[in-house]
């Protein structure tokens, strides 16, 4: 199934995926305007607010390349939403409106922030920290469409930020029924305070925020978390951060999880002084034992799928 998922990605006929394109775009230009019409005085970066929506909605593919593939095991269930989430993945689906205005709205409130922020060598503020660093349309949809195909009901995030791709997340498991939960780990004093009032604000009861990192955070986790199906790890941005944490996420990841790295080629002097190596600790994971399906999504993040 994944392999046949794998083969038809980037089928089609390219002058039809082509007008599709110019079409799509035709009409984003039509609902944008209508879009910041609508939201009125109240935004405060009106350009950034319509290329949030943006990328919510526009037509965007991404390019599947297979890492590691086992045998056996194309017929389980898991393997079966798996491939259509590659096949999904390829060609991204857009948010409802409603949900990326919301968010669009809240992007927006947080570029308001002149809170000095510190992080590495570098200085600024939140709202620069917060353009650099937070998930927007075009990553907040691939989380989306994890948590749809692979129908997950319990998500684990280590590097929680200011909480935008845990309301991607969180937004997205409310389709999967009432009892679904998220927990999200953040290790910066500062973003963990922000987000957490975000969080719990918004989605009361169906989310809980962890401060600290994530190696002395996840030892306590895994002994009192309820096994999780799906793990964003957005944290340490190392090889000795992503083997260090998928290793001892392992005993609450259940049968079937999916988990995806962020920044799988990350290198950014400004907070790295020496090669981080994250591409080396990407696939270090992708061949552990336990994965049975590893895929790079474009040239950014990486997915595995567990046996």
């Amino acid at each position: 199934m994944i392999n046949q998922a794998l083969k038809s990605i980037g089928l089609g006929n390219k002058s039809t995926l082509d007008s599709a394109k110019i079409r799509d775009n035709s009409n984003l230009d039509v609902v944008l305007p209508w879009a910041l019409a609508r939201a009125g005085e109240d935004i405060q970066f009106p350009l950034a607010y319509v290329e949030f929506l943006r990328s919510c909605l526009e037509r965007k593919t991404y390019p599947i390349t297979p890492v590691k593939s086992k045998r056996g095991g194309a017929d389980s269930e898991p393997a079966r939403r798996f491939g259509s989430l590659l096949g999904a993945l390829a060609n991204l689906p857009p948010l409802e409106f409603a949900l990326a205005e919301s968010l669009a709205k809240t992007a927006d409130a947080y570029s308001g922030n002149s809170m000095p922020m510190e992080s590495g060598s570098w200085a600024g503020d939140v709202r620069a920290h917060f353009e650099m660093s937070s998930s927007f349309g075009h990553k907040g949809r691939i989380l989306a469409a994890i948590v749809r195909f692979m129908r997950c009901q319990r998500c684990l995030e280590l590097g929680t930020a200011y909480g935008m791709s845990a309301m991607f997340i969180l937004e997205a498991l409310s389709k999967q029924g009432r009892h679904t939960h998220l927990t999200t780990v953040e290790g910066s004093e500062l973003q963990y305070k922000i987000a957490l009032e975000q969080l719990e604000g918004r989605y009361p009861g169906r989310v809980a925020c962890e401060y600290g990192w994530t190696s002395s955070v996840l030892p306590r986790l895994a002994k009192s978390l309820e096994p999780v199906d799906f793990m964003f790890h957005d944290a340490g941005h190392s090889r000795k951060d992503y083997v260090g944490d998928f290793h001892a996420a392992l005993p609450l990841l259940a049968p079937g999880a999916v988990v995806l790295f962020d920044d799988i080629n990350w290198n950014d002097p400004r907070f790295a002084a020496n090669n981080p190596q994250c591409r080396q600790g990407w696939l270090e994971v992708a061949s552990h034992a336990k994965v049975r399906w590893a895929v790079e999504i474009g040239q950014e993040m990486g997915l595995v799928l567990l046996d």
